[in-house]
């Protein structure tokens, strides 16, 4: 059905957690997003330095993880946001995509562990987020990087988190942007879309992106708010550069592409890369999948190049 390196990334997970199963509560979605992303952990290289920190907040932390490459001399900084729907992942979940993109980049790259719902639900999040790049941007000194050149990232769930806090930064007037990636972003709150019913990917449906969206908006699935949900915007223009990265066979595609079409439209440079035969999450399938591989190593070359 799919490319044989994404066949082989699923069988494994198959084969350590089991198929695909109904889960109900955010704490099941949790410990299954857990799992499958410990199946197919690596640990960073020894090239890379690793360290975790905090950003203090008023009444709360923002716990970051910061990689950087040993032969870094002030490098840019890219802010990355992980997927899981809003309610799952963690800086743990996602830790081998974000020591790769710092392995093969060169950025200085700061993993965010935003607030969660449904016990923090919209917008703590985004106020994580934008937070982290305040903060970042006024550090360039003391991460011993330059803080000029910087951008957001995201996959999934995070993909939607990088983009609002792109919109953020053109709306406030803050840090100027090199590019705002999006890695097979969920967008939109709208999963009444018929690409649900025809869509292969085992781990993307519509019941399951229906509770994700109402647990982060709490039901307010017509939210209008941009911040909310990017793909309502109704102004584009003026936007960091966007690189858009979709997979055949996630549901999530459609409106993906949809939004990267409406950036350009708006004279906004944006990339799209379509990659075939593979599935959401492919940029931890890197490890299996050649194809996952090769995106993998364009999306380091897409940061690589905008913060040059």
């Amino acid at each position: 059905m799919f490319e044989p390196g994404t066949e082989a990334y699923l069988a494994r997970i198959i084969e350590v957690c089991g198929p695909p199963a109904k889960v109900h509560t955010p704490e099941e979605r949790r410990d299954a997003f857990e799992r499958r992303g410990r199946t197919w952990w690596r640990p960073a290289p020894d090239t890379l330095e690793v360290r975790n920190w905090q950003i203090g907040m008023a009444g709360h932390e923002i716990p970051i993880r910061l990689y950087r490459r040993k032969d870094a001399v002030k490098p840019p900084v890219v802010l990355y946001f992980h997927g899981g729907g809003f309610v799952a992942g963690s800086i743990d979940t996602h830790d081998a995509v974000t020591w790769g993109l710092a392995e093969e980049s060169g950025a200085l790259v700061i993993s965010v562990q935003y607030r969660r719902p449904p016990e923090s639900p919209f917008p703590a999040a985004t106020d994580d987020c934008w937070s982290a790049l305040q903060w970042a941007t006024r550090n360039g000194g003391w991460l011993d990087a330059d803080a000029g050149r910087i951008a957001v990232a995201g996959d999934s769930a995070g993909g939607c988190l990088a983009a609002a806090t792109a919109i953020q930064a053109r709306d406030r007037q803050g840090p100027k942007l090199r590019l705002q990636m999006l890695l097979y972003p969920c967008i939109d709150p709208n999963t009444g879309r018929k690409i649900y019913e025809t869509a292969k990917d085992p781990f993307v449906s519509r019941p399951g992106m229906s509770f994700y969206w109402d647990k982060y908006l709490e039901g307010r699935l017509d939210t209008t708010d941009p911040i909310a949900a990017p793909y309502v915007a109704q102004a584009l223009a003026g936007l960091a550069p966007a690189y858009v990265q979709t997979a055949e066979h996630d549901p999530l595609a459609e409106e993906a592409e949809e939004y990267a079409a409406r950036l350009r439209a708006a004279g906004v440079p944006t990339t799209l890369d379509r990659v075939p035969g593979t599935i959401h999450g492919l940029m931890r399938a890197r490890f299996a999948s050649e194809v996952c591989r090769a995106a993998f190593g364009r999306a380091a070359d897409a940061i690589r190049t905008a913060l040059a």
